[in-house]
C-alpha cells in the first residue's frame, strides 16, 4: 500500500514538473509584424489598427462614424472622436511625448 501511494505521488510530481517545464499547456501569442499601409482587423470586436507610416499607427473602431480613434506617433499621442457623418472630429486628448 505504501509503495503504491509513493508511486502515485512520484508520478504526479514528475507529470507536474514536465508540464511546468513546457509552459503548463499555455500557447504563445502570435506576433504579427506589419508594414506601412497594412491593416489588422478584429471583426468580432469592431476594432482595427492601421500602419500609416513606419512610426505612426492609428487604432479604433472599424467604422469612423461616431467612433473614437487613437493615433500613435513617436512624439505624439492623440485620441479623437468622429461625428455621426465620420467627416469631422474633435480631439478628446492629445499629448506630446
Amino acid at each position: 500500500m505504501f509503495k503504491l501511494g509513493l508511486t502515485v505521488a512520484l508520478t504526479a510530481a514528475v507529470c507536474f514538473a514536465i508540464a511546468a517545464a513546457t509552459g503548463l499547456g499555455a500557447s504563445s501569442a502570435k506576433v504579427i509584424t506589419l508594414s506601412q499601409g497594412q491593416i489588422v482587423t478584429l471583426k468580432s470586436g469592431n476594432f482595427h489598427c492601421q500602419v500609416l507610416k513606419a512610426t505612426e499607427v492609428a487604432c479604433g473602431a472599424n467604422s469612423l462614424k461616431g467612433s473614437i480613434q487613437v493615433y500613435f506617433a513617436p512624439h505624439q499621442l492623440a485620441v479623437i472622436k468622429f461625428d455621426k457623418t465620420g467627416k469631422k472630429f474633435t480631439q478628446l486628448f492629445g499629448i506630446k511625448r
